[in-house]
């Protein structure tokens, strides 16, 4: 017989017990200043939460669980004499320890190696769905902010980007955002969209064109990219580990901040091919309702897929363009549309090639 406390799960209050080992179960009487009872614990539901020499903890059931606690030395001693290979008496830290430093060891790398996993794809993983459910406001304010700090670094041509405006005005757009386009003068073949509605393409792009329904495409693929949120996506996975350390030291504002800071990581955004294909699609949207030559979508993919070197850059953030073009081309033979004149797009068109 021992003496020791129990605590009926109810209340936190532990009443003074003695507890009796019998054969085949553990016997407890426990005893307050108006009342009394017996407990009697089956060894198949009981746990154990702490053992050793100076105290032993033994838990008993579900939720919520009755427990004892007993100081005595010597009951551990009883416990594995009188229930010798009781499941209850197995400790998972004991059972670990007995492989050894080996066991050690290698229990030691899985935990590394988990660790490493979680930080190199988990936090990235986490970073893209937590950027998923920005609010729209909130993207948008942070793209503003980093359309302004990229546009520091570019001389803007103010006469195509109001004919590029206008264009794009001209345009059926689906969108959730604001959508503002500029033209910078740049030599590099590249066109992208930031956060919040605010796409940037340059003038060597715009030179490269014959169609403007390859603009239409050009612009409909960036706002696909807007609307499903790609660039704040990637750019949270890029930077999902500078982002955790802000959320870490408690500044969860600076998460934006982070990003505005890192705006030239913008030029060095891949996409996946999953997220390309999305956009091209919505490109190929935005040309049928509008009801444009869907073949624009393929001119300009054919255009890009140049062996010049100039076009490379560009290439390399829109990778595979030979399989676009034959996913686009069987995207055009399922769908049967007719196509018709737009006036007011061609002129715009026209005042952005300065014919």
């Amino acid at each position: 017989m021992f003496e020791g406390k129990y605590y009926n799960g109810r209340t936190s209050k532990g009443m003074p017990a003695f507890i009796i080992l019998e054969p085949h179960y553990i016997r407890i009487n426990w005893q307050t200043d108006s009342d009394n009872g017996t407990e009697v614990w089956h060894l198949s539901e009981m746990h154990k939460t702490e053992f050793n020499d100076a105290t032993t903890v033994l838990e008993y059931g579900t939720f919520p669980r009755q427990s004892i606690a007993v100081f005595e030395q010597g009951f551990q001693q009883a416990l594995e004499h009188k229930y010798k290979g009781a499941t209850f008496l197995k400790s998972g830290y004991s059972s670990f320890a007995k492989t050894g430093v080996k066991g050690l060891l290698i229990g030691g790398l899985g935990l590394l190696l988990v660790a490493v996993a979680l930080f190199f794809w988990g936090v990235p993983a986490l970073a893209e769905q937590v950027a998923a459910h920005f609010p729209k406001e909130y993207e948008h304010a942070m793209g503003e902010k980093l359309y302004e700090q990229m546009l520091e670094g570019y001389t803007v041509d103010s006469a195509k980007t109001v004919a590029l405006q206008k264009y794009l005005d001209a345009l059926e757009v689906k969108s959730d955002f604001p959508i503002r386009a500029t033209v910078v003068e740049n030599e590099a073949v590249n066109a992208f969209a930031m956060p919040g509605g605010f796409i940037l393409v340059h003038d060597a792009l715009l030179d490269k064109m014959e169609h403007h329904e390859e603009l239409a495409g050009l612009l409909g693929h960036e706002i696909g990219h807007v609307q499903m949120r790609h660039s704040t996506k990637a750019m949270a996975r890029s930077l999902s580990h500078y982002m955790l350390l802000s959320v870490l030291f408690g500044d969860v504002s600076g998460v934006a901040a982070v990003i505005v800071d890192n705006a030239s990581s913008m030029y060095s955004l891949e996409y996946s091919r999953k997220a390309e294909t999305a956009s091209d699609k919505a490109g190929l949207a935005l040309l049928a309702q509008n009801n444009l030559n869907p073949k624009g979508m393929v001119w300009l993919m054919e255009r890009l897929n140049s062996n010049e070197p100039e076009f490379l850059k560009f290439i390399s953030t829109h990778p595979r363009t030979a399989d676009r073009i034959d996913e686009l081309n069987m995207l055009i033979e399922e769908s049967k549309y007719k196509t018709a004149p737009n006036p007011a797009l061609e002129t715009a068109w026209e005042e952005l090639k300065g014919e």
